[in-house]
């Protein structure tokens, strides 16, 4: 069950996974949950430090370090260990307003700067956040709020992305009366189509919707801001309107070719395999017994690499513009690791294909197409980065098969169209902003006002916006 000193009589157990032939074959979550001694075990395993560096929020260098939620997480650990797990839920619930989603699929920088990681393996902490989450809605500890006195003030959230869900729960716990509008045919924006099922199973994203839904927030989808309904009527309905739109520019592949069929961005891919798997129709992008190559090293690339294998690809290979990781972590104590790492997606691939399908420092240099601009291969190139600009390796450049290229290069912002229908003025793909004010009664929060980030960063961000509306008014 556990001891007071578990971090020093117990190792950091990781959930077991299906082997990979088995997972492999659907798109299902292939974690096995601890059964709960081994929970609270796990739990135990906790400092309870004086100074919870796991929890501080802090930016060291520019660069997120501990939670950004500031969880409470010494606490709920503690509180798990004694099997106190309703205590530990509320506990967590005080900071956390997603754990289903952040315990999924956050990359957990609470466990970088875990204190019992500098000289062992870090806590289990996302584990324990998922673990109190699923408890807590099995055994109805988690339930809409009802009577919620509301102050009149209407504000409309446009996007239902992280960001846009977090900033509509805290408005509407306020007293606000919020309405959510979404551009595509199901809730949950990047939650929804850019993160596969297998890290984030689609019913778990239904679920926390439809218990907004009962705590007074309404939901209005398939509606493009700019194109289904004009600014100038939200304006007349609304006090205030915040967006929560995500990055919607992708950064491009500048090289000959580009225009052949087959080239295809990392959202477009992933948004469409998931909703073809909801819609139980054929794939759109259909890789069985294709040659693909991923451009891209992120979690994004990772996930692509990952979808490629389930739809029976011939052959994967992730190109990385970077050098090699090193083996060993180059960041000292508690920055996030700088070091290699094997994550879901290319383990399995490189199972599979019985080799490790990673390049680095290597990109493409032209497209090749046949007559109809279909393409048939790519010859790609080495280069190394000189003065922070790229330079190529001469004498390195190969002729590579390839059916589908899939762009998972990251996102420059968003993009100018999408804006300008917003009527907001961008430059170079950003917003300029006073805080979270484009004007008066328009806010902007998320990645739409930071640039690409982490999921646990933008439900932060949704928080912090919508204080700045509550402050407004108080």
């Amino acid at each position: 069950m556990g001891k007071p000193t578990g971090f020093i009589e117990y190792k950091r157990l990781n959930k077991e996974e299906l082997e990979v032939e088995k997972r492999i074959k659907n798109f299902n979550d292939f974690h096995i949950p601890f059964n709960l001694d081994i929970q609270r075990q796990q739990a135990s395993r906790c400092m309870n430090c004086g100074v919870p560096f796991c929890q501080s929020a802090m930016k060291v260098q520019n660069r997120n370090v501990g939670c950004p939620l500031s969880n409470l997480i010494p606490e709920w650990n503690h509180l798990i260990y004694l099997g106190l797990y309703e205590e530990a839920y509320k506990r967590l619930e005080m900071t956390a307003p997603f754990p289903e989603f952040t315990g999924n699929v956050c990359p957990a920088l609470c466990e970088a700067c875990c204190s019992c990681s500098i000289n062992d393996d870090a806590i289990g902490v996302k584990a324990n956040e998922l673990f109190l989450i699923e408890q807590a809605y099995k055994n109805g500890w988690i339930s809409p709020k009802k009577n919620i006195k509301r102050n009149g003030k209407k504000i409309a959230v446009i996007g239902s992305g992280p960001s846009g869900l977090s900033c509509a729960k805290k408005l509407n716990d306020n007293g606000f009366l919020v309405t959510v509008y979404e551009k595509n045919d199901r809730f949950g924006g990047l939650l929804m189509y850019g993160i596969p099922n297998m890290k984030l199973e689609k019913q778990i994203i239904e679920r926390r919707i439809n218990l907004l839904k009962e705590e007074g927030i309404v939901f209005i989808k398939n509606t493009k801001v700019g194109t289904d309904i004009k600014m100038e009527k939200l304006m007349e309905v609304y006090d205030d309107i915040v967006f929560a739109c995500g990055t919607s520019a992708p950064r491009g592949l500048m090289c000959k070719g580009s225009d052949a069929k087959g080239v295809i961005y990392a959202v477009d891919f992933l948004k469409e395999t998931t909703k073809n798997l909801l819609d139980d129709v054929d794939f759109k992008y259909n890789l069985e017994n294709k040659n693909v190559i991923v451009l891209g090293g992120g979690d994004t690339a990772n996930d692509c690499c990952a979808t490629a294998v389930r739809q029976k690809a011939k052959s994967v290979l992730e190109l990385e513009i970077t050098k090699e990781p090193p083996l060993e972590n180059t960041l000292p104590w508690p920055n996030y690791p700088n070091k290699k790492k094997t994550d879901y997606g290319v383990f399995e691939c490189n199972t599979i294909y019985k080799k490790d399908i990673r390049r680095y420092e290597s990109t493409v240099d032209e497209i090749i197409k046949d007559e109809n601009n279909n393409m048939i291969g790519v010859n790609i190139k080495k280069v190394k980065f000189e003065n922070g600009k790229i330079v190529d390796i001469p004498n390195t450049k190969e002729y590579l098969p390839c059916d589908y290229l899939i762009i998972a290069m990251g996102f420059l912002g968003t993009s100018d169209s999408d804006a300008l229908s917003y009527n907001i003025k961008t430059n170079k793909n950003r917003i300029e902003l006073h805080d979270f004010n484009y004007d008066k009664n328009i806010y902007v929060c998320g990645d739409m006002k930071n640039g690409q980030s982490l999921v646990v960063v933008a439900i932060k961000d949704g928080i912090d916006c919508a204080l700045k509306i509550i402050e407004k008014y108080r």
